[in-house]
């Protein structure tokens, strides 16, 4: 098992140590070398207007599947291509997330896209794993980490990045709806790599 010391999936041989992903291109490995003071650190901001429709949101707010007219689908397709970009443009600068060890402890992590959107750079102190987004099989959150065979205490603010080799890494987030907007994003990146 390896994720910064340890995360959260259970490795089908615990000997085996597995190293995220590929090399860092030059892009994210010079914002990961630029020092930053710890108070200029740069999180995921949530837009104002971002709205929930997941089945968990349905779930707890009893709204149900709402159809729209080709007028508000449109709509609804420039804020989703809105939030994309900004949510792409902050993680090409850097921004920081709280990872959950196995222990359930947080700890600050550097997350940098490339310029190609095609991998995810983490980093704790001086720990660096590239996480190749077409390696994602699966970005679970909410009711869906209950299906996860993990030794990582999760909750319902946590989104979980699971790589094909069932190496996986858990984010935690201030309340739900940050917590989607990150899965949300996430999925429709890797996604537009398929």
């Amino acid at each position: 098992m390896f994720v910064f010391g340890g995360c959260c999936c259970v490795q089908k041989n615990a000997n085996d140590e597995h190293v995220f992903g590929t090399p860092l291109d030059s892009s994210a490995a010079d914002v990961l070398a630029a020092s930053h003071h710890p108070t200029e650190r740069r999180t995921l901001n949530v837009p104002s207007d971002f709205s929930i429709r997941s089945v968990d949101s349905t779930a707890t707010t009893g709204f149900g599947y709402v159809s729209l007219n080709e007028e508000q689908k449109a709509r609804e397709m420039t804020k989703l291509q809105h939030m994309i970009r900004d949510f792409v443009m902050e993680f090409l600068q850097g921004v920081y997330l709280d990872a959950v060890l196995e222990d359930g402890t947080l700890v600050p992590c550097k997350c940098i896209m490339d310029s190609k959107l095609a991998t995810l750079t983490l980093q704790v102190n001086h720990i660096t794993r590239a996480i190749d987004l077409t390696s994602i099989q699966e970005i679970c959150s909410g009711r869906e980490l209950r299906d996860l065979q993990v030794t990582t205490p999760l909750d319902d603010l946590c989104a979980t990045l699971v790589m094909q080799d069932d190496q996986c890494v858990s984010f935690k987030f201030t309340d739900v709806q940050a917590r989607e907007h990150f899965a949300t994003c996430m999925k429709v990146l890797r996604l537009a790599l398929d």
